[in-house]
Formats: structure tokens, sequence, C-alpha cells
């Protein structure tokens, strides 16, 4: 042990046996530790259809709406809104394209990931409740990822916690806003392996619902 911090145990400890020897003399009551507060039990994980678990993958310690096996939300949680990500070639080696597509980055991923501008989240559209929230790439991208099945990467947008809504069905969509066209480097067309230049659907009107917190009625 390092002499410094050994010299102060030994000065330390004898100094508070003897506190505790005169409070027990005296009498006097020696106040017990306050407690800590209840930790905030945890969310359950969104996992998808194939076993993923979304929460462990992005580091999400909110409650995920997304797949089709998490689309409930609870009365006064944040919440956080996934979507399908984009895969992509590997890299440059392999990787083809459309006809005249000359990507600006050599491996496809960098391609999309400098081209992704935002993601805009929509509640309830169409509806007189809708909402919408735009956030730039720094605060929704998230990537490196390489799938270990096929061996692609790809990106994910993985929205910042949102706001609670009220108990009952709703609707979120989402829309993604590249600066170019990019191309995947999978294939040659253009419809199948491409996404375009300005705003576009990325994800639309997934249902989802928000249910009371337990024990509490739906409308308190």
């Amino acid at each position: 042990m390092n002499r410094a911090r050994t010299l102060a145990v030994a000065v330390v400890v004898p100094c508070l046996l003897a506190t505790v020897a005169a409070g027990t003399a005296t009498g006097a009551d020696v106040p017990a530790p306050a407690a800590a507060p209840a930790a905030r039990p945890s969310v359950p994980h969104c996992v998808t259809m194939d076993g993923s678990d979304l929460n462990e993958l992005y580091g999400v310690k909110y409650r995920i709406i997304g797949p089709s096996t998490c689309r409930t939300a609870v009365q006064g949680e944040k919440w956080v809104r996934t979507v399908s990500p984009w895969f992509t070639a590997p890299g440059a080696a392999g990787a083809v394209y459309p006809e005249g597509y000359r990507p600006s980055r050599p491996d496809p991923i960098d391609d999309f990931n400098s081209k992704f501008v935002s993601a805009t989240y929509i509640q309830d559209r169409g509806t007189a409740q809708e909402k919408s929230i735009t956030f730039k790439r720094k605060e929704v991208l998230r990537t490196g990822f390489v799938d270990p099945t096929s061996g692609l990467s790809y990106s994910a947008a993985v929205s910042p916690p949102l706001k609670s809504l009220a108990v009952g069905l709703h609707t979120s969509t989402v829309l993604f806003t590249l600066k170019a066209e990019h191309c995947d480097g999978l294939g040659t067309v253009r419809e199948e392996n491409c996404l375009p230049a300005g705003t576009f659907l990325w994800a639309v009107d997934t249902p989802f619902e928000v249910v009371p917190r337990p024990g509490q009625p739906a409308g308190s």
C-alpha cells in the first residue's frame, strides 16, 4: 500500500474508534447514515425479431419506439425513436455504382455520413396534435457498425429523448435530409441503391401506444 495512505489510515481509524466509544459511554445516539435514494428502475429493452437488443447496441437508457416488437411507451416517460439503418458496401474495394455516379468519399458508408444533414421526427402526422422536430447529424447519426452476418457497414439515426405524449394511440414519421445524392455501393440500380438529395420519407406513420403508468388511471 502507498505509505502516505497507510499513515492516514493509521491515524483516522483510532480517532473514529475513540469517537464511537465516547458516544457509547455518554449514552449519545450515533446518527445512522442517510439512506441512498432509490434507483430509478430500468426500462425494458427493445429486442428485435432477430434478437438484437437495440438499447445495448445504441447505448440507450430510455424506452425505444421503432421495431414491431417495440411499440409501447409509458405515460410521463421520455422515449427514443429508432428506424431501420442504412447499409452500404463494406469499403471502396468491390463497391459498384449506377452509371455516372461518383461518391464524395472512397468508402460508401463515409459517403453516406458526409451527406447526411438531419432527421425530422413528426408525431401524429395529419392530425390536430401534429408536432415535428428536426435534429442535426451530430445529434442523431450513429455509425461505425458492421452487420455480423453480411459484413456490410451501416449507420443509424437514433433520436435524442423525446417528450412524453398523452395516453392513447399515436404515430411517428421520420424524414431524412441529404445534401447530395448517395448510393450504397451494392448495385447499379438507382431506384434500389441510391438516396436522393433533399428531404424524403424514411419511416411513414409508425403506430405506437402510450399506456398509463402502472397503478395510475389513464386520465390522471
